[in-house]
């Protein structure tokens, strides 16, 4: 039989990064699969669609780079450096369940399922980097957790957000992007974006793909 002191030991909570890393499968369902890291840049990209559906981004690129890192850039208006609560405003999108869903404007919420909070979890790193202000400024994340506050890293002539990370292979294993696949899901998803320009950027082949 159980004691009372049995009964009443603290139970340990869980940060949503540690959540996440410790059970993948639950919040990522291609988990498992060769091209799981399809659905982490679709999960990511919302945020890029959300300015595009907003009309606040022209241009969305896309870019598969050779370190097997990915990139997401577009030329919307990026969210505030440091937000009510004294955090970077973006934080939370980051590193709390739900919070990208609740905060989408424009984007359909079924296309932000899990939410970006699940891409910076099973990253080895994930970096957001903006222009505002004629300032370049730069957030770096560690396996889903922030190293630090936004730092100046220089000038810049334009208003832009980017954000890229590095799939976490001791998490996902040796997963593949797959772009016919991506292509394939872009297109089933019949956005209805007007005036934005979307283009996937292969750094390996070199090959560009028009998307929208």
């Amino acid at each position: 039989m159980s004691s009372s002191r049995d009964n009443t030991r603290p139970i340990k909570s869980l940060s949503a990064t540690d959540g996440i890393r410790d059970r993948p499968a639950m919040y990522l369902s291609e988990f498992g699969q060769p091209h799981a890291v399809n659905s982490l840049l679709q999960e990511c990209l919302c945020i890029s669609l959300d300015n595009a559906f907003e009309g606040c981004a022209t241009e969305i690129r896309i870019t598969l780079r050779k370190d097997g890192s990915i990139a997401i850039w577009d030329n919307g208006p990026p969210l505030p450096l440091i937000g009510s609560d004294g955090l970077p405003a973006i934080q939370p999108l980051l590193t709390k369940l739900n919070a990208c869903r609740d905060a989408k404007r424009a984007v359909h919420k079924d296309l932000c399922r899990v939410g970006v909070v699940v891409v910076n979890a099973l990253s080895e790193w994930l970096k957001v980097d903006c222009g505002i202000d004629a300032r370049h400024w730069r957030q770096e994340y560690q396996q889903g957790s922030p190293a630090g506050p936004f730092v100046d890293i220089g000038d810049t002539t334009e208003t832009w957000e980017q954000i890229s990370f590095l799939p976490d292979r001791s998490l996902l294993g040796e997963t593949q992007f797959d772009i016919p696949t991506f292509q394939r899901w872009f297109t089933d998803q019949q956005f209805a974006i007007s005036n934005c320009r979307i283009t996937l950027e292969d750094d390996v082949t070199d090959e560009r793909i028009l998307l929208s």
